[in-house]
This record gives structure tokens, C-alpha cells and sequence, in this order.
């Protein structure tokens, strides 16, 4: 029997993107998937969007009051069904074969509880600005992790039963939790990248990524994560 993703999009006033996103999904060719989306009480078009899809494999729901990315990421944590856990940002794009790659990926590495992969950057306009392809040599990733987040939160897939072990994501990030959760993982062993580009990232203004609303959080959070390096590896 086929492992069941659960995709996990959360989702704030992203509507310019959320329908590349969402058909980014149903275009897979790996088809045991369920997609989770959290609306954190977005006030622009998106939930309209997200109804727009007549599919029973689409699981919404729509927050009352927002409470924030991280917080809203643990809320759909709590609601997904399936084995594996695959994030995908409501602005971002996954490659078709994003989740059969990731699959089979586990399928040969059973050790393994996280795996990211290579990534493309592209604007709002979905034309591409640069490949971002760290190295995939175990080592190198344990030390770059040490000091900078080198996954595209978009591309990672994790296995659920780590929820168990290390918790969700870290509640007092409000930037940088992928990191800070990618290295809560790797106290169990280290995350692993499948050197394909199986995600495009989007880079524009208005993405927490690269918003300057979200740049006072950057240093602060930095040497969180920091100490968090130093006193576990």
C-alpha cells in the first residue's frame, strides 16, 4: 500500500499565487496525497480561491482570527492524516514529481526522516532569478545547518512519527521556525537533499521570506537558533 502525504500549506492573503500553488499539488504523479490548508483569517481573495476547488482531497480550514505563521503550521500539524508530512508555501510551486522523488527517496533510505531537495528561485512574474543546490554530502550539510538554514521549506518532507520525538514548530520563532524545527530534527540524524529541483521558491516583497516586515526578526532569531547549535551539536 502507498505511503499518504499530507501537504501542508498554510495561508495568508496569497491569493496572487495560492492557484499555481494549489495546482502545483493536484498535478502530482504521485496521487495518495491529502492537502491541508490553513487560512490564518486572510483577508484578501485566497479562501474564495481555495473553495474554488472541488476536490475531496482539499481539507480547509479557515481560522477566525489570525494567530500567525508558526502558530498556524502547529494547527495543521494536528490535523493531517497521512504518514509522511509534505510542506509547500502558498506562494511557491512543486515540481510533478516532487512527491514521487521524495517517495521513493524514503522507499531506499528507511533511515531517513527529512529530506529537502535542490530548489529554483523565481519573481512574481514566475521568471527565474537563481538555482539554489547546496551540497548534498552528509557532512557538509551537518555544518552549514550549524549556521544557516541551507532547505527550502517548500521542498522538505518529513516523516510524522518525528512529531512525537521532537514537538512542532519551535512556538516562539516567528521567522525563522522552519530552521529551527529542521534542527530540532537533526538531533535524531541529519536531514538529507535530493539533488533535483523538485520546488520553485518565489522571491517577491510581500513573502515572509524576503518581506522587510519580517527583517527585525532576522537577528534575533539568528542567535536563538545559534544557541540552539551550540549547545546540541
Amino acid at each position: 500500500m502507498q505511503n499518504k502525504i499530507s501537504v501542508l500549506m498554510t495561508v495568508y492573503n496569497a491569493s496572487k499565487f495560492l492557484k499555481d500553488s494549489i495546482k502545483s499539488v493536484l498535478n502530482q504523479t504521485y496521487k495518495n496525497w491529502e492537502l491541508v490548508i490553513v487560512d490564518d483569517h486572510s483577508n484578501d481573495d485566497s479562501l474564495k480561491i481555495i473553495k474554488s476547488f472541488k476536490n475531496k482531497k482539499i481539507k480547509v480550514f479557515s481560522l477566525k482570527k489570525r494567530i500567525g505563521r508558526t502558530n498556524a503550521l502547529n494547527f495543521g500539524l494536528k490535523k493531517i492524516k497521512g504518514d509522511l508530512i509534505a510542506i509547500l508555501d502558498a506562494d511557491d510551486i512543486a515540481n510533478k514529481k516532487r512527491f514521487e522523488e521524495q517517495i521513493n527517496f524514503f522507499k531506499y533510505n528507511k533511515e531517513s526522516l527529512l529530506v529537502g531537495s535542490w530548489c529554483k528561485v523565481i519573481d512574481d512574474k514566475g521568471k527565474f532569478i537563481e538555482f539554489l543546490n547546496p551540497s548534498i554530502e552528509e557532512k557538509k550539510i551537518y555544518q552549514n545547518m550549524t549556521h544557516q538554514n541551507i532547505f527550502c521549506h517548500s521542498s522538505i518532507m518529513y516523516k510524522k512519527k518525528i512529531l512525537k520525538k521532537i514537538g512542532n514548530y519551535p512556538s516562539h520563532l516567528v521567522y525563522s521556525q522552519d530552521y529551527g524545527f529542521i534542527l530540532k530534527s537533526m538531533k535524531l540524524n541529519t536531514p538529507k537533499i535530493i539533488p533535483k529541483y523538485l520546488a520553485s521558491i518565489r522571491r517577491w516583497n510581500n513573502s515572509m521570506t524576503y518581506s522587510p516586515k519580517y527583517k527585525k526578526f532576522y537577528v534575533k532569531e539568528k542567535i536563538v537558533n545559534l544557541r540552539f547549535t551550540l549547545k546540541n551539536f
